[in-house]
């Protein structure tokens, strides 16, 4: 029984560990497509904001 135990302890402490790497994997991804999505998101506003600007000044008279 005292090997059981030992060994049951070390599985319980790498699935612990690999549960551990899945979850900070996942995070990782998250937040580089959360990035990538707000650079793109900025980089289409700012294509809009430009393109929208006038080339002259308006003439009043």
């Amino acid at each position: 029984m005292f090997h059981h135990d030992i060994m049951h302890s070390i599985m319980q402490e790498r699935a612990r560990d690999l549960r551990a790497e899945g979850r900070a994997a996942r995070d990782a991804r998250t937040a580089r497509r959360a990035r990538a999505f707000w650079a793109e998101l900025a980089e289409r506003t700012t294509t809009r904001r430009a393109s929208r600007r006038p080339t002259t000044a308006p003439q009043t008279r």
